[in-house]
Formats: structure tokens, C-alpha cells, sequence
């Protein structure tokens, strides 16, 4: 499986790796928002420094955003940072900050997972 689940008291890191497909993608996202800890937290940390290729296709992402939007309902007050220099982190955090894909999780992308955890602390939660 390319994706391993950090648990954090509050919050994970999915941290993706080697050759990502779309149903991988999606797998990861789902295993998250099922989990009876999905509602306590407050940031999921989507890293893909770790990733090597990809066969992602735009519906693997709607798919995935869908995830996410339908997960919003149950808790609002996650931060989302993706780490990623290239594709497909970038491309999917891009595509998260576009309009019709927001979903209340607030997105921003970080070359590395320092950067990540420093954005976290700086910022509030959403929809308190």
C-alpha cells in the first residue's frame, strides 16, 4: 500500500510513497474520514515528498475532492497542508484551492514537513 497513516493526537500525516495510483489516492483520503478519530481532528497532513511516479487520472481527483467535501460536514475544523514540490501533490493541492473544489479544509502547499507543521501553529482553525 503507497500510503502510511501517522496518528498525532491531534491531527495525521498521510504520507504517500513510491508509485501513486488514483484508487490509492482515494483509499487514503477514505481510510481517514472513516476512522472514529476523523472528527477530533484538527489537520491532516497530505505528504507526497516521498513520491516517486503517478497514474492519477482528473476523475481520481474529483473523486478524492468529493471525499474530502462530503467529510467537511462532519468536521470543519481541519487545516489540510500538502507537502509536494511536484506532481501530483501539487497538482491536487492546486486543484483543492480552486473554487469549485473548496470544501472549508483550507489548503496550502510546503516544500517539506517543517514548514507544514509551522503553518499550523500560525493559523487558526477553520469555522470555529
Amino acid at each position: 500500500m503507497p500510503f502510511e497513516l501517522h496518528w498525532k493526537p491531534q491531527g495525521v500525516i498521510k504520507q504517500h510513497h513510491g508509485h501513486l495510483t488514483g484508487s490509492e489516492l482515494v483509499a487514503g483520503a477514505a481510510a481517514v474520514c472513516s476512522d472514529p478519530r476523523y472528527d477530533r481532528l484538527r489537520y491532516i497532513i497530505n505528504d507526497f515528498s516521498a513520491v516517486c511516479s503517478h497514474d492519477i487520472s482528473e476523475a481520481d481527483v474529483e473523486h478524492y475532492a468529493s471525499l474530502r467535501i462530503g467529510a467537511v460536514l462532519s468536521n470543519r475544523h481541519i487545516l489540510s497542508p500538502f507537502v509536494a514540490t511536484d506532481e501530483p501533490g501539487t497538482g491536487i493541492a492546486r486543484l483543492l484551492q480552486q473554487p469549485a473544489y473548496r470544501n472549508g479544509h483550507p489548503v496550502e502547499i510546503f516544500p517539506d514537513l517543517e514548514s507544514a507543521y509551522a503553518w499550523l501553529t500560525q493559523t487558526p482553525q477553520a469555522d470555529k
